[in-house]
């Protein structure tokens, strides 16, 4: 099953489920994946916590 993530969001069309990195946009740089790995962090400790503290 697939999951698709909206442009410049991390959030997919299945709740609860996220992506990133090479599952997001296909193979790329390295710190293209760890920039959208920090903002992975960030969309996922919103969706749990109602709010994140870390950097954006």
């Amino acid at each position: 099953s697939n999951a698709k993530a909206e442009y410049g969001e991390y959030r997919t069309n299945v709740d609860g489920v996220f992506a990133a990195g090479d599952a997001r946009r296909g193979q790329s740089l390295i710190v293209w994946a760890i920039n959208e790995g920090r903002g992975a962090a960030r969309a996922v400790d919103t969706h749990l916590m109602g709010k994140s503290y870390l950097p954006r």
